[in-house]
């Protein structure tokens, strides 16, 4: 029997998804990732007819879910600065921005997305791309990260584990609050230098 689960960040999804009923959907695959369009229908508390009104296929659905998660994550990147001040300050505030979304865009990574789609989503976030990657060469000439990450397998691992975070969040085994924690320190410690301490 599977246990019933409340939405995850609903104010999350109502700013991030364009409107009312995408936010809902939203959360809905946030729980049930393989959820039908009937599913999604009666989640989002609608009619299976006015949910494919809204969104033709189950396909199309996805690609504007995605695309408006992308949107997301340009924006948190923004947000978060990463030329601003040490590197190491910089790569948290990425990493506490981008896992914020975890909880209702995390798995979306997951869905099925036609190649033209996936091809356009990448491109938009290109510029955002390299500015982290730029961020980890910054702390890497300056010493406050290791020179063994490729500025490639962090942005890796960013992505991957804010799915790990969704997941981890859907099944009840952290609370959004440990998940963030968690995310935060082991990424940031793969990657930044450990502070030398004191004598002794």
């Amino acid at each position: 029997m599977t246990t019933a689960r409340p939405p995850l960040s609903p104010t999350l999804a109502a700013d991030l998804f364009p409107d009312g009923l995408a936010a809902r959907v939203a959360q809905h695959l946030s729980l049930l990732p393989a959820a039908s369009m009937e599913e999604l229908a009666k989640a989002a508390g609608t009619s299976r007819a006015t949910l494919f009104r809204r969104f033709p296929s189950r396909a199309a659905l996805v690609a504007e879910l995605c695309e408006a998660a992308a949107h997301g994550y340009l924006q948190a990147v923004d947000t978060a600065r990463p030329e601003d001040g040490p590197p190491a300050q910089a790569l948290e505030r990425v990493v506490e921005a981008v896992g914020h979304l975890a909880p209702v865009a995390g798995l979306l990574g997951l869905q099925p997305l036609a190649e033209h789609v996936e091809a356009a989503l990448l491109e938009q976030a290109a510029d955002t791309e390299e500015r982290l990657r730029a961020l980890v060469r910054r702390g890497q000439r300056d010493g406050s990260f290791r020179v063994d990450v490729d500025p490639e397998w962090v942005l890796t691992m960013l992505t991957w584990m804010t799915v790990a975070v969704a997941d981890s969040l859907r099944l009840g085994r952290l609370t959004p609050a440990a998940a963030q924690r968690h995310l935060v320190a082991t990424l940031t410690g793969a990657v930044v230098v450990p502070a030398v301490g004191g004598g002794g």
